[in-house]
């Protein structure tokens, strides 16, 4: 039968007098639209419930995948580099190592006030005070600020600055001042010694 002639017979039924439960003895044409649009209904449905979440968890699935392999790449990365980075983190223990004797502990602070008295009294200055003040706290130290006040010859002062300055802790002259007091040259000077401050505050110690 030509798709003609099953279209003609389905114009020239009575939509109305069809009973669905005698299905089985309509017209051919009719029961195979019937069959498609249920199998129509049935694949969309189909699709929507089984499909498209297989196609989601497939696409979540390769976006993960290609996060994975980023990272992947990454730590690779940062493997190929390891060996210098274990070298750079050698060299800077060393440096740290090194410089940790320039920044002597707390306690040490008054061992450090004795050591400047007696270089003053090798160089045969006359003490008039060598006072140790307030800690300060500054970003990655403890600032301990010294006043000194010493008389005698130029010659002296000249080679007890250089003491100073060549203690192996880490101590700095500030404000150091010469005035003439009796007749006698008088070197004023105020100094800073630092020790180290750990990163949870407060300062290292023993």
């Amino acid at each position: 039968m030509s798709w003609k002639a099953v279209r003609q017979r389905l114009e020239s039924l009575e939509w109305r007098e069809l009973d669905v439960r005698d299905a089985g003895h309509w017209p051919l044409g009719l029961q195979g639209v019937c069959c498609g649009i249920i199998a129509v209904v049935l694949g969309g449905v189909s699709y929507a419930y089984l499909a498209v979440p297989t196609i989601t968890a497939l696409e979540d699935a390769r976006r993960e995948e290609h996060a994975l392999l980023e990272a992947y790449r990454d730590d690779a990365e940062r493997a190929a580099h390891l060996p210098e980075l274990r070298e750079t983190v050698a060299a800077l223990e060393k440096r740290l190592a090194d410089m940790t004797p320039l920044f002597p502990e707390s306690a040490d602070m008054t061992s450090l006030i004795d050591d400047i008295g007696t270089m003053a009294q090798e160089r045969r200055l006359d003490i008039e005070a060598i006072r140790l003040g307030a800690a300060e706290e500054a970003a990655f130290v403890v600032v301990h600020p010294i006043s000194i006040r010493v008389t005698g010859s130029y010659h002296r002062l000249g080679g007890f600055i250089g003491d100073v300055a060549n203690l192996p802790r880490l101590v700095t002259l500030h404000d150091v001042r010469l005035a003439m007091v009796d007749g006698r040259p008088r070197l004023s000077a105020h100094a800073r010694a630092y020790s180290a401050r750990m990163p949870g505050g407060g300062e290292k110690s023993e």
